[in-house]
């Protein structure tokens, strides 16, 4: 029986031998996963896959956070009081050291929607341990910070905010995207569907509508091969599963025991999975073994590196009413402010954009060589966020006169984005359009001419038929008629001294743009000599004609403008080119764009060096 004995043992040895033979990922010690279950913090360790109960701390645990890879901070509560504690897991035998009483009970903590004692978190400079309170009348969380540093617990006041981390980002997720019930990741490769794969049918309800299914980028594993994402059905606040698919879109699985509103999926460093089951906390491993760490409902996975902080921040956009679009880059500016605020969030090539009502600005960016619709809300919440492929290169998209990106064209009354593509030597312009129709989700393909037309009003121009109708020319003049009222808004301009060779001159030909929103200016072109389009400048005028200029540097076959909200006119002009600029050369390169703005009354100067430019309204 001895013998029979000491076998067992040795057999139950070699068993935990084979189950701990994963090797022990660099920069981990063990406790890979902290695990929180009826008050009791316990440690999941990788390699030989136990759990250890931390029996150090005797009260009851609620909450708990890593603010790195070696401390964990932790809420407990004792006599309904809630007090921060934190242990240094770099330590053999970590001990808890109390930080901070958070001066509140457990009732004050509770979040009112869900019953549930609100989770720590970190704050995006790793800073502060972030807690919440209800207010006095129990309907408000408001934030609660625990200094790391100094060890002083804050409320915030309501004009202070926090900005809070979400885990180190180490994919683009705006290069994500659904359509049409499934699910798509972008590469400079091109796309790759995800959801493809899987049966949702089996998951979902029979009356859910899947083509509806909606997804949303979670958190992508280490070596950035596979992605964890959701699968949600919009019905009162939704709901769905978490789904894990390989980035070349193999190997595609829906977590039919998991839930979007739990605590969402974390991978370790060996790309092994923790989520939270219907059983408990559980771990996939990359050999698709499963085990159950613990019953309960919460967990922390500790940091293998110490987490890439986010120092690029993006001011708030509400307001901003033009986009300066220079080198891929996008610049946006409040006329109302008169202040530019770079749009840093975003990565990628940008090569147009169109402002969509009062909040949203949507654009298309190149992507190796393909072509992507993004959006993003002009507010706090800046973030990029992709709509769809539209299925063009770039090469389909820019001229061949000027070699511009072609615009991004919104129409309200269609409500649909459309770009330009297929240029025509018949036309000297792109002949086709691809629009994205915002109500269905869908791409149509149209003809320039025809679709960007209305009734009544063309809000690619911003201009009215109506206005159209009062101004004519006569005699080599233009004229703007009010009533019985008719006002010559050209005769105070030369306009030879605006043409390129004087042989070359003919009687202006004029070009109705717009009139300004503050109904006092108008903006037109004079085409004055001849090609195989018609050349000129852009002018401004009052329309009692008092105020007539022309602008130096613009050509109506190639011009870019459009109005702000106070009646001044931008468009593209040009600007002395430094001395020193590489490009400079005292012969034929002496200039180079800019966008300038034109006063109401005439008066004008650079705003911005860019090359090009959008205006809300147009």
């Amino acid at each position: 029986m001895k013998h029979l004995r000491i076998a067992l043992v040795l057999l139950a040895v070699a068993s935990l031998g084979i189950m701990a033979c994963h090797r022990q990922p660099k920069g981990q010690s063990g406790k890979e996963v902290v695990v929180l279950d009826k008050g009791q913090l316990s440690f999941f360790d990788l390699k030989s896959k136990m759990v250890t109960p931390f029996e150090a701390e005797t009260d009851s645990v609620i909450n708990m956070v890593f603010a790195d890879k070696d401390h964990l901070y932790y809420t407990v509560s004792k006599d309904q009081n809630l007090s921060l504690k934190m242990i240094d897991l770099s330590q053999t035998k970590p001990e808890p050291k109390l930080c901070a009483d958070w001066d509140m009970t457990i009732d004050e903590a509770l979040d009112f929607m869900y019953g549930n004692v609100m989770d720590l978190h970190l704050d995006e400079a790793g800073e502060h341990i972030c807690f919440y309170k209800l207010d006095e009348e129990g309907l408000v969380m408001n934030n609660v910070t625990y200094n790391i540093k100094s060890r002083e617990v804050k409320e915030l006041e309501d004009d202070e905010t926090i900005d809070l981390y979400y885990g180190d980002k180490k994919f683009n997720p705006s290069h994500c995207y659904p359509e049409r019930g499934q699910f798509y990741y972008v590469t400079t490769e091109g796309n790759t569907c995800l959801s493809d794969k899987i049966d949702f049918k089996t998951h979902f309800n029979e009356d859910d509508n899947l083509e509806e299914l909606d997804f949303v980028p979670v958190v992508m594993s280490p070596d950035q091969k596979k992605m964890v994402f959701t699968a949600v059905v919009y019905d009162g606040e939704g709901w769905g599963y978490y789904c894990v698919a390989n980035t070349d879109g193999s190997s595609q699985e829906l977590l039919g025991d998991s839930d979007i509103w739990d605590q969402h999926p974390e991978w370790l460093l060996d790309g092994s999975l923790v989520y939270i089951g219907k059983e408990g906390v559980k771990l996939v491993t990359p050999q698709k073994e499963t085990f159950i760490i613990c019953l309960g409902q919460k967990f922390a996975t500790r940091p293998f590196l110490t987490p890439e902080r986010n120092n690029v921040r993006q001011p708030d956009l509400e307001g901003c009413d033009v986009a300066f679009l220079d080198n891929g880059k996008v610049t946006f500016y409040s006329s109302l402010l008169d202040m530019s605020i770079p749009y840093v969030v975003e990565e990628d090539s940008v090569i147009n954009g169109a402002f969509v009502g009062e909040d949203m600005f949507y654009y298309t960016v190149s992507i190796g060589n393909n072509l992507y619709l993004k959006r993003v809300y002009l507010g706090v919440d800046v973030e990029p966020t992709m709509v769809t492929d539209w299925e063009l290169q770039l090469e389909d998209c820019v001229s061949e006169t000027y070699g511009k990106a072609s615009e991004l064209n919104w129409i309200p009354n269609l409500n649909r984005i459309g770009i330009n593509h297929n240029f025509s030597w018949d036309f000297y312009d792109f002949s086709d359009i691809r629009f994205y129709d915002l109500e269905h989700q869908t791409k149509i393909d149209g003809w320039v001419e025809g679709e960007l037309e209305t009734d009544d009003y063309n809000e690619s121009l911003m201009q009215s038929m109506e206005d159209y109708e009062r101004f004519h020319a006569d005699g080599g003049n233009y004229y703007y008629t009010d009533g019985d009222q008719e006002v010559c808004i050209s005769d105070k301009i030369n306009f030879r001294d605006y043409v390129s060779d004087p042989e070359y001159f003919a009687e202006p030909e004029f070009e109705f743009y717009s009139i300004d929103p503050t109904r006092t200016n108008v903006a037109y072109a004079a085409l004055i000599e001849w090609g195989d389009l018609g050349h000129g400048p852009l002018c401004l005028a009052s329309l009692d004609g008092k105020m007539q200029v022309a602008f130096k540097n613009t050509d109506a076959a190639n011009l870019n403008w459009g109005w702000l909200g106070n009646g001044a006119l931008l468009y593209v002009g040009k600007e002395p080119r430094p001395t020193d600029d590489p490009e400079y050369d005292e012969e034929w390169n002496t200039t180079q764009p800019c966008v300038k703005v034109a006063y109401p009354d005439g008066s004008e100067e650079v705003l911005s060096h860019s090359s090009s430019f959008v205006v809300k309204g147009r």
